[in-house]
């Protein structure tokens, strides 16, 4: 799988490298929602940017301090109601850790 991957390679990088921005869908049982959406909010690095009745999220996620994007997201799967979790968006900004200026 995908995430598999990204989680391995993420672990081989340096912690130095940069910060991770990664897009996150997650499908969730609509009836466990609300639970989903507490769950996910409690976790360093997620913001929820949109949600749709059906159970659709769309939400970001960073590195933080004490773990990687990657590890984040694969947290995600064991989330009761947590249907699928799939990346869809990934950047890593190098520069942020050089202290370089992107125009």
């Amino acid at each position: 799988m995908r995430i598999n991957r990204f989680i391995r390679s993420e672990a081989e990088q340096p912690r130095a490298l940069g910060a991770n921005i990664c897009g996150v869908l997650i499908h969730a049982r609509p009836e466990r929602l609300d639970a989903v959406r507490r769950a996910l909010g409690g976790l360093a690095g997620v913001e929820i940017h949109q949600e749709a009745p059906d159970g659709r999220l769309v939400l970001t996620v960073e590195d933080t301090p004490t773990s990687w994007a990657a590890e984040t997201i694969k947290r995600f799967h064991e989330i009761e109601g947590v249907l699928s979790a799939a990346l869809v968006y990934h950047h890593c900004d190098e520069s942020q850790e050089r202290g370089e200026v992107s125009l």
